[in-house]
């Protein structure tokens, strides 16, 4: 059991690669998207070009949609490993200083830690 807050970069990884394949349908999305907007050309009979504008308007409109939505995906990843670094880089950081400071203790002021004390607090 732990106690406070911990990261497990592991799993951050298991999210990520979940996030890889959401990004993956959103290229697909996007492509197809494109395929829609250039199909409004096909949409013209004898000069006549209203339904051709309307479609070309609609689509023009939503095929920017999963390019943003891949790169708000793209950037959340980028902070979620940022953080993760962060984290675990801390954690390390503070059993190191957490260690240091025991033994200071210990050497110093000939205070044992409180495992050698039954594990309570002093």
């Amino acid at each position: 059991m732990t106690d406070g807050w911990s990261v497990d970069p592991d799993r951050v990884m298991g999210v990520l690669a979940g996030v890889d394949d959401a990004g993956a349908s959103l290229e697909g999305a996007g492509k197809a998207m494109d395929e829609l907007s250039f199909s409004a050309s096909s949409l013209s009979v004898d000069g006549r070009t209203m339904v051709s504008n309307a479609w070309a308007s609609f689509v023009g409109e939503r095929r920017l949609v999963p390019g943003k939505l891949m790169h708000v995906l793209a950037s959340s990843a980028r902070s979620v490993t940022e953080a993760t670094v962060a984290v675990v880089a801390g954690d390390a950081e503070m059993e190191t200083n957490a260690a240091t400071a025991e033994e200071r203790a210990r050497v110093e002021w000939g205070i044992e830690s409180d495992v050698a004390y039954g594990g309570g607090m002093l």
